[in-house]
């Protein structure tokens, strides 16, 4: 894959940590609708003022989805294969695009891949997504995905109206989750991807660096 070398700044990942639960914010994809934010900002690179970070953090009780199916990707993934989440040109950005990068009052909990608005974001691996949600003054459009490889991910500012799940959908390696954009604070088409083991704001969950994993899967 060619990799379009892209300036990236980001300037905090997770501004608010007295964000409403989840069970009070708006839906990203399916569900009541909610307030949506600009999605106007910087081509080309990718600058973003907030994230997701509920003060307190509830798994919702899985039930069986009820969805459109999701379109197959062209290929089928081998069982056990990770995928970039990116499925298009892209950046990975500088120093300041990566996990722990310095921000006001806290760290940098993802990594930040600067690509086109509306380029595809897929599942890395299979798993059950368990929020879809909407953050106007942070992370925007997310997705958080809990895979069967015991890590949850996380895909913040995608492009409105692009959500292609819903909460308790089982996806596969590849599947589409929505598209590349620019929603909540953020400046600049960039995908603001998070990589957590033990839970996602769960009691002993963490987030790790994914700039490791993404290179790996980049090489595949």
């Amino acid at each position: 894959m060619r990799v379009r070398p892209t300036l990236l700044m980001c300037a905090a990942t997770l501004v608010a940590l007295s964000l409403p639960t989840p069970a009070a914010a708006g839906s990203g994809g399916g569900g009541a609708a909610a307030p949506v934010g600009s999605e106007s900002g910087l081509a080309g690179g990718g600058a973003h003022f907030g994230g997701a970070v509920p003060a307190a953090k509830k798994r919702a009780k899985r039930r069986r989805p009820r969805h459109r199916r999701v379109t197959p990707p062209p290929a089928a993934i081998p069982s056990g294969e990770h995928v970039f989440p990116v499925a298009g040109e892209y950046s990975l950005g500088g120093e300041d695009a990566r996990f722990g990068a310095p921000r006001t009052g806290h760290i940098h909990q993802g990594h930040d891949i600067a690509a086109a608005r509306g380029t595809p974001v897929v599942a890395p691996f299979g798993g059950v997504v368990d929020w879809v949600r909407f953050q106007r003054g942070g992370a925007g459009h997310y997705v958080v995905l809990d895979a069967d490889d015991d890590r949850d991910y996380v895909f913040m500012h995608l492009r409105r109206g692009s959500i292609a799940v819903v909460a308790s959908q089982r996806l596969a390696a590849g599947d589409p989750i929505g598209e590349v954009g620019n929603s909540g604070a953020s400046l600049g088409a960039h995908l603001h991807f998070e990589v957590w083991v033990g839970g996602w704001f769960e009691k002993g969950g963490e987030p790790v660096a994914p700039l490791p994993l993404l290179r790996a899967w980049a090489t595949r």
